[in-house]
């Protein structure tokens, strides 16, 4: 008895060293890893190709320069087969799980074989980060690696942090992976996505709507923002009057109600809420705040007229409905 616990025991010693050998020798040391912080996707001239562009970057006193080496362009007919060509080409193993950004071409939103790959790949093994944010460009617009030069080599870093400070207007202005994910399954919300616009620094510049998976127009940054309002995305805005003068909406919120019918016929309602007062908080006189309120009143709700037929809810059955949208506005001194 005494015998066999030994031998139990020892034959359990013998395999949690055998264990953690194995386990040492499958690791990679860190020089043999390297870790992008942005890749650009692209179709590439040759039929059924892409080109993945991986950019690197000094990580500075955040890594101390863990994350750079020289850039890379492999072509494939896909993710999973870039991911294995980066490893031969560049003898080092890819990393993709500390990427900030992903910027893909606008036309591979149109293209379904691509996507279907990507994010499979994307959830299958774990790749990249569900907060990866997504961008679009365009050869006319802006190149990634044009982009990259004027960004000092940081173009992940800046785009970050550039989608951090827009935070303080705005919530999840910028998509992720894990939300164009979602929706490649659900197709049940409407996503903004930000195409980056030639300028002196990477700049966003217009928008592309995607609804319920499918596509859709490119959209100006103030059609975006009244979107966004109806979204309850947006925390804060101004908007200028036809005479120049300027009205501040802060303490923004939205009421979604359920107003009749049932299944496919069922009504909503959305109270978008806000508090109006004027820019620089001037003094004014209580006729002219009444006016100043009425007429940003006015024009705000003939803007969101506009756009209301790509702002649908998820209703009760998680069908896109569009909804009655009601305007309440407030005076702040």
């Amino acid at each position: 008895m005494k015998q066999g616990s030994f031998t139990e025991r020892a034959l359990a010693v013998l395999l949690l060293i055998v264990s953690v050998f194995l386990v040492g020798c499958g690791q990679l040391e860190i020089e043999e890893r390297a870790f992008p912080l942005a890749l650009a996707v692209k179709p590439a001239k040759e039929e059924g190709l892409y080109e993945f562009s991986f950019f690197f970057e000094e990580a500075g006193t955040e890594g101390g320069g863990l994350y750079h080496m020289e850039d890379a362009v492999v072509k494939a007919a896909g993710y999973p087969q870039a991911f294995t060509l980066f490893g031969r080409e560049q003898a080092a193993q890819l990393d993709d799980s500390h990427m900030q950004v992903v910027l893909l071409a606008q036309e591979l939103l149109e293209d379904r074989a691509f996507l279907e790959s990507f994010y499979g790949y994307f959830m299958k093994d774990d790749h990249f980060s569900w907060n990866t944010m997504v961008y679009l460009t365009d050869d006319d617009s802006a190149k990634p690696a044009d982009l990259k030069e004027k960004t000092g080599g940081r173009l992940g870093t800046y785009l970050r942090d550039m989608a951090q400070s827009d935070e303080q207007e705005r919530t999840a202005a910028v998509p992720t992976l894990g939300d164009l994910y979602k929706e490649w399954n659900n197709r049940a919300r409407v996503l903004l996505i930000p195409i980056l616009g030639e300028s002196a620094l990477p700049t966003v510049t217009r928008y592309r709507l995607l609804l319920q998976g499918v596509p859709g127009e490119v959209i100006g940054m103030d059609t975006a923002r009244l979107l966004q309002l109806l979204d309850g995305r947006l925390k804060k805005f101004e908007l200028q009057l036809p005479d120049g003068s300027v009205a501040r909406m802060e303490g923004i919120r939205l009421k979604r109600e359920r107003i009749g019918g049932r299944g496919d016929d069922e009504r909503w309602r959305v109270t978008v809420c806000m508090e109006c007062m004027p820019l620089n908080r001037v003094m004014l006189s209580g006729q002219a705040r009444r006016a100043l309120m009425e007429e940003s009143g006015q024009l705000l709700r003939e803007q969101l007229a506009q756009v209301q037929r790509w702002a649908p809810i998820t209703g009760s059955r998680g069908q896109l409905v569009l909804p009655e949208y009601e305007l309440k506005m407030s005076w702040v001194e």
